[in-house]
C-alpha cells in the first residue's frame, strides 16, 4: 500500500490544562528535552522500521530556549526534527504529495511505543472507510519510582490518522474535540500492547497514583467493556519489567 508515515509529536505548542506559560519556560524545556532523549527519542529510534519522518512540534516563542536545549546532546537521526508549529503541515503537504495514503501517527514527547509500531502501521492494510487506527492496550510506567502496570484506554490518543494524499492536501482534517472522540470515527483496533504512558514530574495530566484508583473490574478488563480507561496488572517481577521496557525503548 502506497503511504508515508508522519509522527507528530507536540512538543509545547499545545495548552494543557492551562499552562501553556509555564512550557515556554526554560527550565520546563530543558527537562522535557531530557525526558525526550531518554525515552521518546529512544523509542523512535529503536524502531524496527525507520522509513518515517518524526516532527517535534514546538511554539515559536520558545525556539531559542529549544534551540539552547538541543545544542547540549548530539544531533539528531536525519528522519527526526524539531519544527514550530507554523511549520508542520506545509513540511507534511511537501513530503506526502507523491503517495496515496497519509498516516499521521500521535505520540506525545514523554510517551513510548513499542519498537515493532511502525512496522505493523507499515504493512497494514486498512479498510477503505477507515479514519483512525486506535491503540487500547499498552502500559503505564511511572519513571520516578519504576513503576509498571498494563493499561486500557478505549480511546487514547496513541492513534494513528489516515488521509487520503488528495483529500488532506485539499483541506480535509480529521477534527476532534478530545481525544476520547476519535473512537467516534470510522476505526480499526489494534489489539497488541503498542504504546506506553509515561508519568514523571513534569507531566501536569497524569499520574500513576490517580490512574491506579479506577475500579479494576476483570470482566473490564478482559473484555474492554464499560471503562474508558483501566488500571491493568502491576509488573512487579524486575526481569519482566526491563524486558518489557526494553521492547520500547531499547537496552540502556
Amino acid at each position: 500500500m502506497n503511504k508515508k508515515i508522519i509522527v507528530y509529536i507536540p512538543f509545547n505548542n499545545m495548552d494543557v490544562l492551562g499552562k501553556l506559560n509555564i512550557a515556554l519556560t526554560k527550565e520546563w524545556i530543558d527537562k522535557r528535552i531530557l525526558i525526550f532523549m531518554n525515552y521518546t527519542l529512544r523509542s523512535i529510534k529503536n524502531q524496527t522500521n525507520q522509513d518515517f519522518i518524526a516532527y517535534v512540534v514546538y511554539h515559536v516563542k520558545s525556539k531559542n530556549f529549544i534551540e539552547q536545549a538541543l545544542a547540549k546532546y548530539p544531533p539528531l537521526p536525519p528522519n527526526i526534527h524539531f519544527i514550530m508549529d507554523e511549520n508542520y503541515e506545509i513540511k507534511v503537504k511537501e513530503i506526502i504529495k507523491n503517495y496515496k495514503f497519509f498516516y499521521e501517527l500521535h505520540l506525545y514527547s514523554d510517551d513510548m511505543y513499542h519498537k515493532t509500531f511502525v512496522e505493523q502501521l507499515q504493512n497494514y492494510e486498512h479498510k477503505s472507510r477507515t479514519a483512525v487506527l486506535i491503540c487500547q492496550n499498552g502500559y503505564i510506567y511511572d519513571s520516578i519510582h519504576n513503576r509498571l502496570a498494563k493499561y486500557f484506554n478505549f480511546s487514547s490518543s496513541f492513534n494513528c490518522f489516515i488521509y487520503n494524499v488528495g483529500d488532506y492536501l485539499n483541506g480535509n482534517r480529521h477534527k476532534m474535540a478530545g481525544w476520547t472522540t476519535a473512537i467516534r470515527f470510522p476505526h480499526e483496533k489494534l489489539e497488541k500492547p503498542n504504546y506506553i504512558n509515561h508519568c514523571h514530574d513534569t507531566n501536569s495530566a497524569f499520574y500513576f497514583e490517580n490512574e491506579r484508583m479506577r475500579k479494576h473490574d476483570k470482566d473490564v478488563w478482559k473484555y474492554n467493556q464499560g471503562a474508558t480507561a483501566l488500571f491493568g496488572e502491576e509488573i512487579t517481577n524486575e526481569n519482566e519489567k526491563k524486558k518489557i521496557l526494553e521492547e520500547y525503548i531499547g537496552e540502556g
